[in-house]
């Protein structure tokens, strides 16, 4: 362990290096409030830029080891929590098997942005543009908070409302994602969408995504994950509308049905720029939209094999 800095006639926080994820957040232990994990800083910069506080201390996770780099084994895709945006983007696995984590991961900020955003961080600020294509890859985190680690579901720790940030919190060592099964009965239908207020380089009014395997011989939907963000909404999954999709055979009165069941579902927050209303109905229209273009294209392309 390292630190920089002069805390007492300095206003720039210490900096610690701390050797390992257990070490890290013992020193978060003992500092509490008045420490913050660092690694890409991207967020925090923007915090700072809005007017909070700067903390007196700044734990660098940038040098754990097995906190960056992408592997996979014969059921897992692991990705370390410290692994650059444009990492994953560059990725010829994840962008094979995970197309719309990928897309997700291209719509966010600049590429000089990405080449130092880490996927830890966009998703310990809890309303990453990259969350909803986590959800439907039913992600989980593994955490590190001093007894050992410890693994969750994304959709659980995001429902949770426990803050990652509070004295207490963990650190986010790993994302992990189970290789798709690759039935071929099925097939997987996945698609990521940001609605912006600029065509690039722009903050989100909503994202949408889904995941769905479809029986090639009936159409019928055997298995499905959707999940919305957007502005300072906390993505979610909505659970009534993949009910009302699973099991059923895609149509136009299907497709208003599930438009309806978004505008129910969805619980996003109006800011002076977008109206919660606007969010919802955006959601909506994105997803009963997509899906049905995407429905349409599979089965021509599935007449024509």
């Amino acid at each position: 362990m390292s630190i920089t800095g002069n805390e007492s006639f300095h206003p720039a926080p210490s900096v610690w290096h701390p050797l390992d994820a257990a070490e890290a957040w013992r020193l978060k232990q003992s500092f509490g409030d008045e420490a913050a994990f660092i690694a890409g800083g991207t967020w925090l910069s923007v915090q700072w830029e809005n007017g909070a506080a700067k903390p007196r201390h700044l734990i660098d996770l940038s040098s754990i080891p097995g906190m960056k780099g992408i592997s996979v084994s014969s059921k897992e895709m692991k990705i370390g929590a410290l692994s650059t945006l444009t990492t994953l983007r560059r990725d010829p696995f994840l962008g094979e098997h995970y197309k719309g984590v990928v897309d997700a991961v291209t719509t966010i900020a600049a590429p000089s942005i990405r080449n130092a955003a880490t996927i830890g961080g966009n998703i310990a600020c809890k309303t990453g543009d990259i969350l909803p294509a986590l959800i439907v890859s039913d992600a989980e985190l593994l955490w590190q908070d001093g007894r050992g680690a410890q693994r969750e579901p994304l959709v659980q720790w995001l429902e949770s409302g426990i803050d990652s940030a509070t004295p207490q919190g963990r650190i986010l060592t790993q994302v992990k994602l189970q290789l798709p099964d690759a039935n071929p009965l099925m097939r997987r239908l996945e698609v990521y969408q940001k609605i912006g207020r600029r065509e690039a380089f722009t903050p989100s009014v909503v994202t949408v995504a889904y995941s769905i395997a479809m029986d090639r011989g009936s159409g019928a939907i055997g298995r499905i994950r959707m999940a919305v963000g957007g502005g300072q909404m906390i993505p979610h999954r909505l659970y009534g509308a993949e009910k009302l999709l699973l099991n059923s055979i895609m149509s136009a009165e299907l497709m208003e049905k599930l438009y309806e069941q978004v505008v129910l579902e969805a619980q996003p927050k109006g800011d002076s720029f977008v109206s919660a209303a606007y969010r919802k109905r955006t959601a909506a229209g994105l997803l009963s939209a997509l899906l049905w273009q995407q429905f349409q294209h599979a089965g021509r392309t599935a007449s024509s094999e």
